[in-house]
């Protein structure tokens, strides 16, 4: 049996990073009785299959565990001010080993990114400035004007779809240095997170929610936290949550998809009404439908216009499944659109720039981005520029 020898204190690092449940993964691999009980420390010698099983429950790879110590720059690879979401109590709980491997992989690409950034002599991202008491309402106006996100019936003439709305908002915040990241983290429990930054802020919205209204929402609601400086990490549960923080968070994002004096418009011209009553779906389902948006985000933008009242929103959260929506197709891409579709068409922007003034190397940038030769570089770089 081939075996290999790791040091212990990486061991136990990779471990505690991973926030699984050491013991259960000791004991998977046969370190029980008093070497479990304590820190594992100098050399640790283990099965190869068992090694292999470490790697795959603390989400490194074997060559991680090569290591003579643990990481340097930091106890944690997640920050301790990074915020967590919340359980189904309103509670915060722990990021499991998926998420977190989500996160230090998206801060790895970030750091990336920001020394490129600064060796290029980029400026920093110029946010719109919004004051700290800023009602939601105003927030979402001053973000739309910084986006030149136009009026709904200009966005209508070149968006079709929930689908085409999620790509539009997401190609904005791209245009004004906003990294973006679409990737799958197991379940559809994380929502999204943000990793603030001065010159390559972050947000990453999990692609295994399927529906594109409520990645459009996610996304508006993880720009809301970016604007306030918060690294947080956002549950179903904080999209659905009244607290205050998230809430505003909400209210901006519903304020962004439907400014009011469109949804006024809409209401008086194509339902006849001035208020939504609780158990009146079908007005949701064709408010969603004309702006492209959840029902939830409905919900919650007509009661905080006087339109509706709480009930309509306890009608569409929880337990309730809005209806499946034609989304985003798995099928017809290559692996290099996959990978723009994945780290967005910023970072390829970005490398591309710094391969040309050899500021980066070609493999630093197949490293980062998970591309297996050269011309998959070459593809990445140009579906990059197309998308200008």
């Amino acid at each position: 049996m081939t075996e290999a020898t790791v040091q212990g204190d990486v061991l136990e690092w990779a471990l505690e990073d991973a926030g699984v449940n050491r013991d259960e993964v000791l004991a998977a691999v046969g370190l029980r009785g008093s070497a479990a009980h304590f820190p594992l420390v100098g050399e640790v010698t283990l099965a190869e299959e068992a090694l292999k099983y470490i790697a795959k429950a603390t989400r490194r790879s074997v060559y991680f565990f090569a290591l003579p110590a643990p990481p340097e720059t930091s106890r944690h690879s997640v920050d301790a001010n990074f915020r967590a979401p919340m359980s189904n109590a309103g509670q915060a709980r722990s990021l499991i080993p998926d998420e977190r491997a989500a996160v230090r992989d998206a801060k790895r690409r970030q750091q990336a990114a920001e020394k490129i950034s600064r060796e290029l002599g980029h400026d920093a991202v110029r946010f719109p400035s919004i004051p700290a008491n800023a009602a939601p309402e105003r927030a979402a106006i001053i973000v739309a004007r910084w986006l030149q996100w136009g009026d709904v019936q200009e966005r209508r003439r070149r968006i079709k779809s929930k689908t085409q709305l999620f790509v539009a908002i997401r190609d904005a915040l791209e245009g004004q240095g906003i990294m973006t990241n679409l990737l799958p983290v197991e379940g559809d429990a994380l929502r999204g997170f943000t990793l603030h930054h001065d010159h390559v802020p972050l947000i990453f919205v999990n692609s295994a929610v399927k529906h594109p209204a409520a990645r459009s929402f996610t996304l508006l609601h993880e720009l809301a936290h970016l604007l306030r400086g918060v690294d947080k990490a956002c549950d179903k549960h904080d999209l659905q949550s009244r607290t205050s923080e998230e809430a505003w968070c909400n209210r901006f994002a519903a304020a962004f998809l439907m400014p009011q004096s469109e949804l006024a418009s809409y209401m008086a011209k194509y339902l006849k009404k001035g208020f939504i009553q609780d158990g009146d779906i079908d007005s949701v389902r064709r408010i969603a439908g004309y702006f492209y948006c959840s029902y939830y985000s409905v919900a919650i933008r007509l009661k905080q216009l006087g339109l509706a009242s709480a009930g309509l929103v306890d009608a569409v959260s929880g337990s309730f499944e809005e209806p499946a929506q034609d989304g985003f197709a798995r099928g017809g891409q290559t692996r290099v659109q996959k990978r723009l579709s994945a780290y967005g068409t910023g970072i390829a922007r970005l490398f591309g720039e710094a391969l040309q003034n050899a500021a980066v190397s070609e493999i630093e940038v197949r490293k980062s981005l998970n591309l297996k030769s050269q011309n998959e570089l070459r593809s990445f770089l140009a579906l990059g520029r197309e998308a200008v």
